[in-house]
C-alpha cells in the first residue's frame, strides 16, 4: 500500500472489514485522498427488496457507480428505480422516500429509461450479473439464507462482496466466506 496516496484498491483492502464504506475510496473515509471520476467503484446489487433498495439509498453516487441490479420481482426492479412511494402523505411516505430513494433520483436521471442505459438489470438470474465484467463489487441484499452461496459465487467470480446484516447464517458460513475472501484476494464486508 503506498503511504502517499491511497489508491481505489488500496482502500478496498484495507477496508474489507468496514462493511460499506469498504466500497469507497479513501477520501471518505479521511484518508487525505482526492475524488476523480475513475475512482467510482462500479457495482452491482443483488436483491433489490427493502434492504438492498435501502444500502442503495445510503451510496454516494460520486464514489459508487450502480452499473446492475437483479431481483426476480419486478416490484422491487421498479421501486429501485423510482424509489419507495408505497406510504401514504403524512404517514410515513416521506421517510420512507428518504430511505429508500430510487436510481432516478440519486443519480439525476430524468427518465427510467435513462438509468436503463446505464444499469443493467438482470431479471431472471444473478448469476449474469456476477458474470457481468463492468461489475467490479456486489452488494448482496437476498434471504439470509442465500448469503454464504452467493458471496462465495460472486468472489470466485472475481468480485469484491459486500453482505447486508447479517453476513450469513453461521458462524461455519461466515468462515467458509472468509476463506474464498482470503484465497480470491476480495474483499468481504
Amino acid at each position: 500500500m503506498s503511504t502517499n496516496r491511497w489508491t481505489r484498491r488500496d482502500v478496498l483492502k484495507a477496508g474489507a472489514a468496514a462493511a460499506l464504506p469498504a466500497l469507497v475510496p479513501g477520501h471518505v473515509l479521511g484518508l487525505n485522498h482526492s475524488a476523480s471520476p475513475s475512482e467510482t467503484v462500479k457495482v452491482g446489487v443483488i436483491g433489490c427488496g427493502d434492504e438492498g433498495n435501502v444500502l442503495i439509498g445510503a451510496i454516494t453516487p460520486e464514489f459508487i457507480d450502480v452499473v446492475a441490479i437483479a431481483d426476480i420481482r419486478p416490484y422491487n426492479i421498479h421501486r429501485t428505480f423510482h424509489g419507495d412511494h408505497s406510504g401514504s402523505p403524512g404517514q410515513g411516505y416521506e421517510d420512507l422516500l428518504k430511505i429508500r430513494t430510487g436510481l432516478i433520483a440519486k443519480y439525476g436521471y430524468k427518465t427510467e429509461d435513462a438509468a436503463r442505459k446505464h444499469v443493467k438489470v438482470y431479471d431472471q438470474d444473478y448469476h449474469d450479473l456476477i458474470k457481468d465484467p463492468s461489475v467490479e463489487a456486489v452488494i448482496i441484499a437476498l434471504p439470509l439464507h442465500l448469503h454464504c452461496k452467493v458471496a462465495i459465487e460472486a468472489m470466485q467470480a472475481g468480485k469484491h462482496v459486500l453482505t447486508e446484516k447479517l453476513m450469513a447464517q453461521t458462524v461455519a458460513q461466515c468462515k467458509d466466506m472468509g476463506r474464498v475472501s482470503e484465497k480470491t484476494g476480495k474483499l468481504l464486508g
